[in-house]
């Protein structure tokens, strides 16, 4: 089964992360889909028995059984290539962008009845556990490890929206670098799908006429 059309789920509220993850891949490759929400539903059965009731102990559940067990972390050999931000692939080869690791852990811990949401930062993407004060920082790139110096008191969960657009701003730099014209612009209409601001829609939208312009 073919996963909802991405301009279909960037048009509803209330859309999953795995579920937009999934549909971005399969618009820039053959996805596999049930594959990969399999693979999540595995691993979520495998964090629930061992997450305690704390948010420590959850969040110590879920970098053990992804981060040390089966070894999810980032790429450092080939950062910036684009399978890195496909969420099948990612969970086949256990590496990839910070953002698309985020996504598997929080996916899991959905599925382990655990609330976790990405965190945007300056330059990284990582995952919280907000059922304490301050809240609990995983860094999924660095094997799950906890991170203090983030958390500040403005700190907030990201929707899955707001995470879609940045792994498409980073295969849109990623196609550009390799002279993936094509790729580059079906990236650029696919963000100008999701919820802008005016500001936002004004900027890729000038930005997608100009990499069309180049294909001209």
């Amino acid at each position: 089964m073919s996963p909802t059309p991405f301009s279909t789920l960037a048009a509803r509220g209330d859309s999953r992360l795995d579920e937009l993850a999934l549909a971005l891949a399969a618009e820039l490759e053959e996805a596999d889909a049930q594959g990969a929400l399999a693979e999540l539903d595995r691993l979520g059965a495998e964090v629930r028995p061992v997450a305690g009731g704390t948010p420590t102990a959850q969040a110590d559940a879920l970098a053990e059984v992804l981060g040390r067990r089966y070894g999810f972390v980032g790429d450092h050999e080939d950062y910036d290539h684009p399978d890195n931000s496909m969420l099948d692939l990612v969970l086949d080869r256990r590496k990839g962008l910070p953002i698309l690791l985020s996504v598997v852990y929080v996916e899991v811990a959905r599925r382990a009845g655990i609330e976790l949401s990405g965190v945007g930062l300056p330059g990284h993407y990582v995952v919280g556990h907000f059922g304490q004060a301050p809240p609990i920082l995983l860094d999924p790139f660095a094997g799950g490890a906890t991170i203090q110096a983030a958390v500040t008191a403005d700190l907030r969960p990201w929707s899955a929206h707001q995470t879609a657009l940045r792994m498409l701003n980073n295969l849109l730099g990623s196609y550009e670098r390799r002279a993936d014209l094509s790729r580059a612009i079906r990236v650029a209409e696919m963000r100008l799908e999701l919820p802008l601001g005016e500001a936002e829609e004004a900027t890729f939208g000038a930005e997608m006429r100009a990499l069309r312009a180049r294909l001209n």
